[in-house]
């Protein structure tokens, strides 16, 4: 019987690999059989994430770029090409904002651009420089990393809500003109994950509400974020494209409830 899971002979680039759930998506491709080139801004972190994949028995390759810049995005994925031989699937999990950054009213042109330039921008160029090599050499897929910020009100958070809005509709947008050269455009909605980031707002207090307030019981690790991009990616997959898949433990729009 196939293994609709498997990622042999497949090759994936991970943009915003550096951190927990980018290393946590590296680590899921390569323990499934994919070579993974990893890509963000910090060498030194990305060198500890390519060491995990080889130890795995997978080939990787750690490429330092600033993704908000074009010719950057186009370098990293001609050098994913150039050292592992293809390119089947790209990962955006590039992304984020300080949480809570400022209200609308404070918000200012830098703070602005600069959110949409690493949570949009970023995914779109690298998007398309990975579909022209997808395209050449008979498909791939593509996933987006989004939040629950995308579809709902984000107070102090306007710029990064708008900018997952637009992932988002990038995704269906680019799966609509992909598929026929079978491409195919997802977007994982993760939830509250724990991260350096979340940790960082998580009093004892609130990490109890959050707990009750989801219908699983607990937060999401990176590896429920790696798990989904893996279906996605997979040839479980296979016909499945522009779709959004919510992780997030059930809590979805649900407010806070006594529990009895």
């Amino acid at each position: 019987m196939t293994d609709l899971f498997s990622l042999s002979g497949k090759v994936a680039l991970i943009a915003g690999a550096s951190r927990e759930m980018g290393s946590a998506v590296a680590r899921m491709l390569a323990a499934h059989g994919a070579d993974v080139a990893v890509c963000a801004r910090s060498a030194d972190m990305l060198e500890a994430v390519a060491a995990g994949v080889r130890a795995m028995g997978r080939r990787s390759v750690p490429i330092a770029a600033d993704l908000t810049h074009v010719d950057q995005v186009n370098a990293a994925v001609q050098r994913t090409v150039n050292e592992l031989g293809s390119l089947h699937i790209l990962v955006n999990v590039l992304g984020g904002s300080n949480i809570g950054a400022a209200w609308a009213l404070r918000m200012t042109e830098a703070m602005w651009d600069d959110v949409f330039a690493l949570n949009l921008r970023a995914p779109m160029f690298l998007s398309v420089a990975a579909a022209r090599v997808m395209k050449e050499r008979g498909g791939g897929s593509i996933v987006n990393i989004s939040t629950s910020a995308a579809t709902g009100a984000a107070p102090r958070l306007t710029n990064y809500g708008a900018a997952k809005a637009g992932l988002e509709h990038l995704t269906e947008t680019l799966a609509a003109e992909w598929g026929r050269f079978k491409i195919r455009v997802n977007v994982v909605v993760a939830g509250n994950i724990y991260t350096a980031n979340l940790r960082r707002v998580l009093r004892p207090d609130i990490e109890r509400q959050l707990i009750e307030r989801t219908p699983l019981g607990r937060i999401g690790q990176p590896d429920d974020i790696a798990a989904a991009v893996l279906y996605f990616v997979s040839p479980a997959a296979a016909w499945v494209t522009g779709a959004r898949l919510v992780v997030d433990g059930g809590l979805g729009n649900i407010r806070p409830f006594e529990l009895k």
